[in-house]
Formats: C-alpha cells, sequence, structure tokens
C-alpha cells in the first residue's frame, strides 16, 4: 500500500479529482488523504466516493501554530504553508504510514508508479530538484527545489526533515523574495 496527500479547494476540484483517478489508475493500492480547504470540496469528494480518498477537514490540521499565522497569509501562502503540515499531522496520528508522499493537486499521472518507487528504494526523503534549463535559471530565486512531490520515511532523518520544513513554512511562507 502507498499512501499519498495533497490538499485542494473547490477552485482545484477539477484538477485534484483528475490527479486522484491518474493516480488510482497507475497505483492501484495508493491510499491518498486530501486535505479539504473548504466544505463544498469535502463534501463533493464524498459524494464521488473515490476508491481509496480520505477527506479531512482543514480544521483538523490547524493547531495554534498554523491558526496563529493565518491571519498574515494570503490563501495561496497559506496552503504553501500547509504542504508540510498535511504529512506531518498524518505521520503523527496513523502509526501504520511508514512513508507518505505529499503531490499537488494538478499533477496527472501517466503510468505506473512503481519505477519511481525503485528509484526511492529505502530514502528517508525524496525531493526534486528544479533544475531549469539555462535560459530559466533566473527562477532559482524562486527556490532550488519544488514541492509538487516530497516523500519523507518514518525514521530519524525523514522525520527531521519534515519538522524543520513544518517548522520553516510557518515561521516565512510568502509569495515574495
Amino acid at each position: 500500500m502507498r499512501h499519498f496527500c495533497t490538499l485542494f479547494d473547490s477552485n482545484y476540484l477539477l484538477k485534484g479529482v483528475a490527479m486522484l483517478r491518474s493516480l488510482r489508475a497507475n497505483c492501484p493500492s495508493a491510499e491518498v488523504y486530501v486535505l479539504c480547504l473548504d466544505e463544498l470540496t469535502q463534501q463533493l469528494l464524498e459524494r464521488l466516493d473515490l476508491p481509496g480518498v480520505h477527506c479531512l477537514p482543514l480544521a483538523a490540521v490547524e493547531d495554534e501554530a498554523l491558526l496563529a499565522v493565518k491571519p498574515g497569509r494570503k490563501r495561496a501562502e497559506y496552503c504553501w504553508t500547509l504542504s508540510p503540515c498535511l504529512p506531518w499531522y498524518l505521520l503523527q496520528r496513523h502509526p501504520h504510514i511508514e512513508f507518505i508522499t505529499y503531490v499537488d493537486a494538478d499533477l496527472y499521472f501517466y503510468s505506473d508508479l512503481q519505477p519511481l518507487f525503485d528509484e526511492i528504494g529505502d530514502s528517508s526523503i525524496v525531493i526534486i530538484e528544479h533544475r531549469f534549463v539555462p535560459q530559466l535559471e533566473y527562477f532559482l530565486i524562486r527556490g532550488r527545489f519544488c514541492v509538487e512531490w516530497v516523500s519523507f520515511r518514518r525514521d530519524e532523518e525523514g522525520m527531521a526533515c519534515l519538522a524543520r520544513w513544518r517548522e520553516q513554512c510557518i515561521e516565512w511562507c510568502f509569495y515574495e523574495l
């Protein structure tokens, strides 16, 4: 069984459902936890009753630290802040999850994911570098790594990295340089 998590609201619902369906088609054992950022998203996902999809309301994940920074963040900034908080929350509450992958809601999978997991092996952390072509290297000012697929193993190194990323995003996560 592979464990994934994602987050989206009703503005991303079509993309999110497409991602969920493509993920299930290419990883039949996928169990996906969706942080529903609004009530409409949760209602519609529950009505769709997609196999292996588990809906979480936003309030489930929001702790004191998140609620403290929420008023000072724009909607997108708060979503970015939540990216490490969701896998952290899930690993804290589901001891059976040994390895979890956060995926962006606007991804689409076209083939079997097993080769990716073969490559990952026993790694504690999976993060993808942007690797911009020379003409686009100026985008590095926005960050070296891409959040679209990030994985963490429940071991000392994986949990330490996820905890640090979570702390850093709560501390500062804005759409500015």
